[in-house]
């Protein structure tokens, strides 16, 4: 995407950045009807109204009062206002006394069903080795990549080539990790056993949705398949499959560099025991030779550490010299060993892995963090406290429930501290900062369910909030969601497709206060406040690179607020529309000359488009007419409504139906 066009379309960012919606900050997706809402803005006002976007009519008139001043994580004076009482399902914005408006938002039951939809398909589109088809893929289907998978690296414990291909390309670039799977796997598999009847789907619009087994069972599978294949005889598991160096930007179907396999990890091994016991539980019910392929595997792996006590190798894994690929080096493989023990515990109820847990489950200070690919810790006690298997320690059950209890207190804290509703404080603005409050939100969920406080199930919300758009950057940091959302995520496909709209579902990393990239080191210093460190472009790796170990707890998140009540067994009713208008890409863009525009209706209604310049300048505009609710499709010929031909830039088209706006961005390019 983007390459001529670039700096123009920075240009827009920058702009909508500064001021297009007035400081005024909401969840640019929406809100349920019966859930708290709230608004947040950063300039004085004495009240602000709720109107309906279709009819610009008023329907409900709230007070603004003080919040936080000087906030440490965003610097910024705010004010708050609250609309829990407006329970109308409906498409709004909300505008104040001052005059500004915000972008629109939905209220609805099923408001964050299609994040979780997107998120989910968007592990999809990180598919490798297969191609990406037409019917699944859309615009963005490409040829097979990667087929040739992998030599074996001079430093491995085996050579020659083996067939490695499968799996997810891990982030921005193309390499493969088991560290990083370990943490990604663990949650989508959480996610199902501990809540089947929220995570059912089978239509979420994959090569096997319609199979009977919910999508993210098969999604997953895809890459623990690919996992398979990375265990060596022995047992022990090879850390990564990745180039030497990091390829361009390029599609992946291009990158046609010799990959390798690396050497053996204990924290991979301990990784792979875990995820493979857990899927050998998880996959019982719908493949049982598939569910005893991973249980053997899974007790292979352990022998392999049972065997090497120590981290392998020594001092944990780095990258060897000549390879500057990911490294996920950790020199601690403690809570990788304590995860496997604990999978292997209720995958086969055999005393030696109780024992295991028993003894190392309180070494470290249980449940002070949520997981991450550093430290898998709290999936294992997680696993302890929501699986039911026999012979669980009740004094061990009470230990996990208390430390769980004060961490979703500390979330608590954190949250009411903040200016805005966050459980991120300074210094917690990391790489990836906005998994880590997801992560978090993952805690404060089951924590609300087995504690029985609905305070902190209202504290993992506001987390989905924040990332969608209640944050100091006032941007849905969701590619594809809301108004105000990242172009330029680095990620090679949406790079170099010659498609403006990156791949949808993808969570940008979010602010990162240590500034961890060229671009961000140039753009804010280290007085810049932390939840400030975010730019939209495409060179920031560490604030606007997207990663499967991101988008994995928002699917968890997004997956279990997507419905109000939820049933069981396989779901198919995942695909409801959100709105009444959605906006396809157009086709091709960029253009010459003239676009196919495409969208669809839920409801029959009147249709009008505008287009404008980057500048703002009405060029031209058309009436549809009346339209059936469906798939429907025009063509736009690049000219003002007088018939002039326009010149070469990004233009944007606002296309209005009955209670929606949808907004694109077209290219033309002559």
């Amino acid at each position: 995407m983007k390459s001529p066009f670039l700096s123009l379309a920075l240009m827009l960012g920058s702009a909508l950045s500064s001021a297009a919606f007035g400081g005024i900050y909401v969840d640019q997706v929406g809100y349920r009807p019966f859930h708290a809402k709230s608004v947040y803005v950063d300039q004085p006002a004495d009240s602000f109204f709720v109107l309906d976007v279709s009819a610009r009519s008023v329907l409900f008139t709230g007070k603004l009062s003080f919040w936080k001043s000087n906030d440490p994580a965003s610097g910024m004076t705010l004010y708050r206002g609250d609309f829990t009482d407006f329970t109308r399902p409906g498409l709004y914005t909300i505008r104040t006394t001052a005059g500004e408006e915000s972008a629109a938002f939905a209220i609805q039951d099923t408001v964050y069903q299609a994040v979780w939809k997107s998120s989910l398909k968007a592990f999809f589109f990180q598919r490798c080795g297969n191609g990406l088809g037409l019917p699944y893929a859309g615009i963005y289907a490409h040829p097979a990549c990667h087929s040739a998978d992998a030599t074996f690296h001079t430093t491995a414990e085996s050579t020659g080539v083996v067939q490695a291909s499968g799996g997810w390309h891990d982030a921005g670039d193309y390499g493969k990790y088991v560290v990083n799977a370990g943490v990604t796997v663990g949650t989508m598999l959480a996610a199902y056993e501990i809540y089947p009847e929220r995570f059912g789907a089978d239509n979420i619009g994959i090569p096997e949705s319609g199979n009977g087994i919910p999508d993210l069972l098969d999604e997953t599978r895809y890459e623990l398949d690919w996992l398979l294949r990375m265990q060596a005889s022995n047992g022990g598991v090879f850390a990564k499959l990745t180039r030497a160096q990091f390829e361009g930007f390029v599609m992946p179907h291009a990158d046609n560099a010799t990959r390798y396999i690396y050497q053996i990890a204990s924290t991979a091994t301990g990784d792979f025991v875990a995820m493979m016991a857990r899927a050998a539980r998880t996959y019982q019910a719908f493949d049982q030779a598939f569910a005893q392929r991973c249980l053997t595997a899974a007790s292979r792996g352990w022998q392999f550490l049972e065997k090497s006590p120590t981290i392998v190798p020594v001092g944990g894994f780095r990258n060897p010299s000549a390879t500057a690929t990911g490294e996920y080096g950790d020199s601690d493989d403690s809570d990788e060993r304590l995860w496997a023990a604990a999978e292997m515990f209720a995958a086969t109820g055999e005393s030696k892995y109780r024992t295991y847990y028993s003894l190392y489950y309180s070494r470290k200070t249980i449940l002070n963090q949520s997981m991450s690919w550093q430290n898998v810790s709290a999936l294992a006690h997680l696993t302890y406290l929501t699986v039911d298997f026999p012979g669980k320690d009740s004094s061990i059950i009470s230990t996990l429930k208390s430390s769980l209890q004060t961490f979703c207190q500390t979330q608590v804290t954190r949250r009411n501290a903040s200016a805005f509703p966050v459980t991120l404080v300074p210094g917690e603005f990391v790489w990836g900062s906005n998994s880590v409050a997801l992560n978090n939100a993952i805690l404060l969920i089951i924590g609300s369910e087995i504690l029985g406080n609905n305070e902190y199930r209202d504290v993992a919300l506001e987390q989905l909030h924040y990332v969608l758009g209640l944050n100091p950057c006032g941007l849905s940091y969701l590619t594809g969601a809301g108004t105000r959302r990242p172009y330029f995520p680095h990620h090679r496909p949406s790079a170099s497709d010659n498609i403006f709209e990156p791949v949808p579902g993808l969570l940008a990393g979010g602010p990162n206060q240590y500034l961890s990239d060229p671009v961000l080191a140039a753009k804010f210093s280290a007085s810049t406040p932390p939840a400030r460190c975010y730019i939209d472009d495409q060179g920031s790796y560490a604030s606007n690179e997207v990663a499967i170990n991101w988008n994995a707890p928002l699917v968890f998140v997004a997956g279990y607020f997507a419905y109000a009540s939820a049933s069981t067994g396989v779901r198919d009713d995942v695909l409801l529309p959100e709105r009444t208008l959605l906006l396809r890409q157009n086709y091709p863009n960029p253009f010459n000359g003239s676009t196919i525009i495409s969208f669809e209706l839920a409801t029959g209604g009147r249709v009008r488009f505008r287009i404008f310049d980057i500048r703002g300048g009405e060029v031209d505009t058309g009436d549809l007419g009346w339209l059936r609710s469906g798939s429907h499709a025009f063509q736009w010929k690049a000219s003002t409504s007088t018939g002039l031909a326009l010149s070469s830039g990004v233009y944007i088209l606002e296309l209005k139906g009955t209670g929606q706006v949808a907004v694109g961005k077209l290219i033309l390019a002559k």
